[in-house]
């Protein structure tokens, strides 16, 4: 006899595309990333609920502990949470509550003992009398713990009795928040991340209603652009008082040096620098755009190049790119052609950054570098064969087609060849050296440094500047910068120049106060080379339709 179920099953309802699409499953490192993120807040959350609930009126340091215990991740977590939340008591012989115990005399002694030494430096030294001492009160707080640690199940119990009371006031107050806690296990319809509905059980202890997700989201979008512009001030100005704090407390030791900078030498260096800017900048730049068939007069193109170059001081990344990209569109360039030629240019100079400053620091001592000097080099060293490898002509072009096709924009059809990339690089190799010549002119005097020791500022500023561009936060790399410079500088002078301060944190005061020097000078070269441009492009600066090598693009 055949039998026949009477139990009626609904079908899922399918998933459309769209809706398995916003609901991917992570790829798997970016999974263990979040659990470990998770759990770190919510063990922040639960430590932090205890002085929320004193210093402020109402049940809010409840609810708090409950998110940060629904972040945490552990076996058992729900009903653990549902035993309590009922009232349930201990039994007095529980194998997990003994377990409980054994584990927390276990630990904390330890923990006490670690803070203690230091915190306190107690002990101060580790000999074997120590040795003996310190496992004798950590063995004695141990069983301690362990004998007091059992009849506690009894003082717990008590307590458990007011949790449903704690509950029934709580858990409604959360409802009208928003936040359901320990919805029901089972819920008739339910959509995995991927997959189909399912009536698959949920263990989540709390659940936040949609209507509370959107306006979080639409909090954080509005104010994420203000928090990263926050973040990227502080940090910058962290930085620039930690280079300001030795130039103040020191200046009385090294003022006397900073009178030996002669104003001469420091407008020379300055016309240097910005003659570095023109010829091995803005003109490599102009040189990569008549590769790609686009060849702008010298004027427009200095002028488009120093523009964009001033932009990066203001914060968000985004401004150098764009702005070059809206000025140089009305001379037929293409958003796709020159912003590809930016990434090459920025490419090929940071390569060239990267291999003048680790050669000089080779030649000085790589064992000499310490701190933040030594990681940079380290990380500018891993960074050659990256950019080697980002820079062959067929990787660069082919994701930089992909990139533009993503973008519905029309692909690089002329390519530079290994030799114009090569020749750049040498051309940019080489304005790095006549950079390092301009520094010197400027620090030589007040420290004394020999012509033969010019490569010493060039390996450091170098390095600095590579620090300054890899540092995104950091509006024109404001801050990073001086603060590797001084670091390899440190590092990098010879004996001589070292030992004729007698203070070393004079030395380091001034060094902060030539970094920050450098900075004016640097900032002097790029305003000399955009006001030249502007003289000798005034038309094109106005936007006029006769402006040498402007075009009607119809853009």
């Amino acid at each position: 006899m055949e039998l026949k179920s009477t139990a009626h099953f609904e079908a899922p309802a399918p998933v459309s595309s769209a809706s398995a699409a916003l609901f991917r499953r992570p790829p798997r490192f970016v999974q263990y990333l979040w659990l470990v993120l998770k759990n770190i807040i919510g063990y922040v959350l639960i430590l932090g609920s205890g002085a929320v609930g004193i210093s402020t009126p109402g049940p809010f340091g409840i609810p708090l502990f409950f998110i940060g215990f629904a972040l945490i991740t552990f076996p058992g977590k729900r009903a653990l949470t549902a035993r309590v939340l009922k009232g349930k008591p201990i039994a007095p012989h529980s194998r997990p509550f003994r377990r409980a115990v054994a584990l927390m005399a276990l630990l904390a002694p330890a923990v006490c003992i670690f803070y203690l030494n230091w915190k306190y430096g107690v002990p101060g030294h580790w000999t074997r009398h120590n040795d003996l001492w310190v496992g004798a009160v950590y063995s004695s707080a141990s069983l301690a713990l362990w004998f007091f640690g059992l009849p506690s199940v009894h003082i717990i119990n008590h307590g458990l009795r007011f949790a449903p009371k704690i509950r029934r006031r709580v858990r409604p107050w959360m409802r009208r928040k928003g936040i359901d806690l320990l919805p029901p296990r089972r819920r008739p319809r339910r959509l995995n991340p991927g997959g189909p509905i399912t009536r698959a059980p949920d263990d989540q202890i709390i659940a936040i209603t949609e209507d509370r997700k959107q306006s979080v989201r639409g909090l954080w979008a509005r104010l994420k652009p203000w928090v990263s512009r926050f973040a990227a001030l502080a940090i910058t100005a962290i930085i620039f008082v930690y280079i300001a704090r030795p130039i103040v407390r020191n200046w009385d030791e090294f003022r006397a040096r900073v009178w030996q900078i002669r104003f001469d030498r420091l407008v020379l260096a300055s016309f240097m620098f910005a003659a570095f800017l023109f010829i091995f900048r803005a003109l490599a730049w102009r040189r990569i755009l008549i590769g790609f068939g686009h060849r702008l007069p010298i004027a427009p193109a200095t002028r488009i190049w120093s523009t964009s170059e001033l932009a990066r001081y203001i914060p968000g990344v985004i401004w150098q790119m764009a702005g070059r990209v809206i000025l140089v569109r009305p001379y037929g360039v293409s958003s796709g052609v020159c912003s590809t030629s930016q990434v090459l240019e920025l490419f090929i100079f940071l390569l060239a950054n990267i291999l003048v400053a680790f050669t000089c620091l080779l030649w000085n001592g790589f064992k000499h570098l310490h701190g933040p000097a030594r990681l940079w080099l380290i990380i500018a060293m891993l960074l050659v064969p990256v950019l080697m490898l980002l820079l062959h002509p067929k990787i660069f072009y082919g994701s930089a087609n992909k990139l533009l096709n993503r973008l519905h924009k029309p692909p690089i059809t002329r390519q530079l060849g290994f030799g114009w990339l090569a020749g750049l690089l040498l051309w940019a190799v080489a304005g790095l050296l006549w950079q390092s010549l301009a520094i010197w002119v400027v620090a030589a005097p007040p420290l004394g440094l020999e012509p033969t020791k010019w490569w010493v500022v060039a390996g450091a500023y170098c390095l600095a500047w590579c620090a300054g561009f890899l540092a995104f936060w950091a509006p024109g790399g404001l801050g990073m910068r001086e603060l590797v410079f001084v670091t390899a500088m440190s590092f990098m002078l010879p004996k001589p120049v070292r030992e004729a301060f007698r203070d070393p944190a004079a030395r380091v005061g001034f060094l902060a106060f030539l970094s920050v020097l450098l900075r004016l000078w640097a900032t002097a070269g790029e305003l000399i080379v955009a006001a030249c441009a502007y003289a000798f492009d005034w038309k094109g600066a106005a936007g006029r339709a006769d402006a040498p090598g402007r075009v009607d693009t119809g853009q």
